[in-house]
C-alpha cells in the first residue's frame, strides 16, 4: 500500500497530522478561564449543589432550605406526607428542595423544621420517620 519514497512521505505526513491533532486536544483542554470570568454555569460548586440556593428564599422556607443544603442525607431518608410523591414522582423529602417544590408547601417546610429539630437531640432516623409519619400522614 505505502511503497517507496512517497509512501513514506504520505505515512509520515499522516503521523504529523494525527499527533498535531491530539497534541490540539490535549492544549485546548488544559486551558482554563481566569476564576473572574467564571459563570454560575461553569462554577464548580454550583455544578455540585444538590439543593436550591437559599439565598433564594425567604423566613421559614429560606430557613428549610438552609437544613436541606446542610443535611441532605437526612433528609434524603425521610419521606414527604404531602403527596408530591404522586403528584410529582417525589422520592423523598430532599426532592422538595432540589426544585421549587418546598418553597409553596407546607407540609414540606414542617417536616424539614421538625426534622432537623429531632436530629439535633439525637433522635434515630427511625424514630424521626415515625414522628413524621404521625404527624403529617394525615395531612395536618
Amino acid at each position: 500500500m505505502f511503497k517507496g519514497v512517497k509512501g513514506i512521505i504520505a505515512l509520515t505526513a499522516a503521523a504529523v497530522v494525527v499527533v498535531a491533532i491530539v497534541y490540539a486536544g490535549y492544549v485546548s483542554n488544559q486551558v482554563r478561564p481566569p476564576a473572574r470570568q467564571m459563570t454560575a454555569a461553569s462554577d464548580p460548586a454550583a455544578r455540585l449543589r444538590i439543593t436550591l440556593d437559599p439565598k433564594n428564599f425567604q423566613g421559614n422556607v429560606r430557613e428549610a432550605y438552609e437544613i436541606a443544603e446542610r443535611d441532605p442525607t437526612l433528609l434524603a431518608q425521610l419521606h414527604c406526607y404531602c403527596g408530591c410523591d404522586k403528584a410529582i414522582g417525589h422520592k423523598s423529602l430532599l426532592d422538595c428542595y432540589r426544585d421549587t417544590h418546598g418553597s409553596r408547601c407546607e407540609i414540606c417546610v414542617g417536616e424539614a423544621h421538625d426534622a432537623e429539630s429531632m436530629a439535633s437531640r439525637g433522635v434515630p432516623v427511625e424514630q424521626i420517620r415515625d414522628a413524621l409519619r404521625a404527624r403529617y400522614a394525615h395531612g395536618s
